[in-house]
């Protein structure tokens, strides 16, 4: 994108101005219908009923939605703009996306907080890049700028929080999210949905493989994790990184948690050859970035090896199987910097017996010291969180828990090691077999 057409996108600069007087709309508001055409570009956008207003004229289509006082929260707002389509092509997206966050000169220099760079469900380039934040009249701003090319045109996208953060932060980046998936650039563009294509699918079944590592923690220290991951494949072409919750099919869970999912097909082979590749469309956030990536691919008896990686095959619990014993998972992350340091546990039971009970109990504890010159401050706290019984069910990959009020949890759950339950996998936490030694 050149000099000449951003400056058909300067009304941007106008967000500064609002900045001096944060809570007057440009104009009076008006109410609007989803979903829009905006100069050729159609997106969805959210109900008019969630407070978001139309507020601005020009080449900009702006939306405004303000948050009262409330509390320890000040008074914020939160605009939305999208430009008309610009008749670039996808080999100057990066550089419009760098132009486009520089009409915030300030947050033009902070550093990219969270960025996404991928495809659309329609093959479209996209980039996503979020900054924070620079403060302006003691309001504190940050930007989130999203960039989607085809091959002849582009359109830019922008959210601004104002004063914003924790839930009011998150419920407006919700709308954002489903207005960037909902986005047609071309009018052969469809409906974000993460629909299989012919020749998609060729796997059916759970499997699993050890994943091993370090990362940081919130103390400045770094954690050992062991996870078993898995992924759930369709045989139709639809994958999941998690089992669905609460009785959902595959499908359902997708549409609800897109960034758990994907697309895949098999290339040069097939579940019954000896070898291959896989390529996977991954969803990669709620914006509807997708990654692909191709691997090498092949089987090893009734389980898979996907990039030398072994995955193997987890069956499902027959309808009303029972387990007997008892499964703790613990937790624990500690750290300390120069002048501070904490930690914190938390340990959960699960008792199942052959009779269909169940008892479960938790228990968690925190602990952090502060030093600030010759002063030490600290605090160490811990307690039991209350404890459950009643009955379980397992079917599939899912084990409900109804208490002795009839209130049923519905968790995810496998047990990665063949012809043992020493350990299960619930809800995505391991669980180990307590054996009484």
């Amino acid at each position: 994108m050149g000099n000449r057409d951003i400056e058909r996108t300067r009304g941007i600069k106008s967000v500064l101005e609002l900045v001096v007087v944060l809570f007057c709309l440009l104009s009076c508001p008006q109410a609007f219908a989803a979903p829009a055409d905006i100069g050729g570009l159609t997106v969805t956008l959210p109900d008019v009923a969630s407070g978001w207003r139309k507020a601005g004229k020009g080449d900009l289509f702006m939306l405004q939605k303000d948050f009262p006082e409330t509390g320890d929260d000040k008074r914020g707002s939160a605009l939305i703009q999208i430009t008309k389509p610009l008749a670039r092509g996808r080999n100057s997206l990066s550089a419009g996306v760098k132009t486009f966050v520089a009409t915030l000169p300030d947050m033009a220099k902070e550093d990219i907080l969270i960025k996404y760079y991928g495809v659309t469900i329609n093959g479209h380039d996209i980039r996503v890049e979020e900054r924070c934040c620079v403060h302006q009249k003691n309001v504190s701003i940050s930007q989130i700028v999203v960039g989607i090319a085809s091959d002849e045109r582009q359109a830019y996208l922008q959210l601004v929080l104002l004063n914003l953060k924790g839930d009011r932060s998150q419920s407006a980046k919700a709308e954002f999210e489903a207005l960037v998936r909902s986005v047609k650039l071309d009018p052969s563009d469809t409906d974000f949905d993460l629909a299989p294509a012919s020749d998609d699918g060729g796997l059916d079944g759970v499997f699993t493989h050890l994943d091993t590592g370090v990362r940081p923690n919130l103390f400045g220290g770094v954690d050992f994790y062991s996870d078993s991951e898995i992924t759930m494949f369709d045989p139709k072409g639809l994958f999941s990184t998690e089992l669905p919750k609460g009785g959902r099919s595959m499908t359902e869970h997708c549409t609800e948690n897109p960034s758990d999912c994907g697309l895949y097909k098999l290339i040069g082979g097939g579940f019954f050859s000896s070898g291959g590749s896989i390529e996977t469309r991954s969803v990669t956030s709620a914006y509807g970035t997708i990654e692909i990536e191709t691997k090498p691919f092949s089987k090893k008896g009734d389980d898979l090896v996907i990039d030398e990686e072994e995955y193997r095959a987890v069956p499902p619990y027959e309808d009303g199987a029972k387990l007997d014993g008892e499964w703790v998972y613990n937790f624990a992350s500690s750290g300390m910097t120069a002048t501070s340091s904490g930690s914190v546990a938390s340990s959960n039971t699960l008792t199942l017996h052959k009779n269909g009970t169940f008892e479960r109990s938790r228990w968690s504890g925190v602990s952090m010291t502060n030093e600030i010159g010759e002063s030490r401050t600290g605090v160490t706290a811990s307690g039991d969180r209350p404890g459950s019984s009643g009955r379980y069910r397992l079917s599939g990959y899912r084990l409900d828990l109804t208490d002795a009020s009839g209130k049923t949890e519905s968790l995810s759950i496998f047990g990665p090691d063949k012809g043992s339950d020493g350990l299960l996998v619930i809800n995505g936490n391991n669980y180990l077999k307590d054996d009484g030694q």
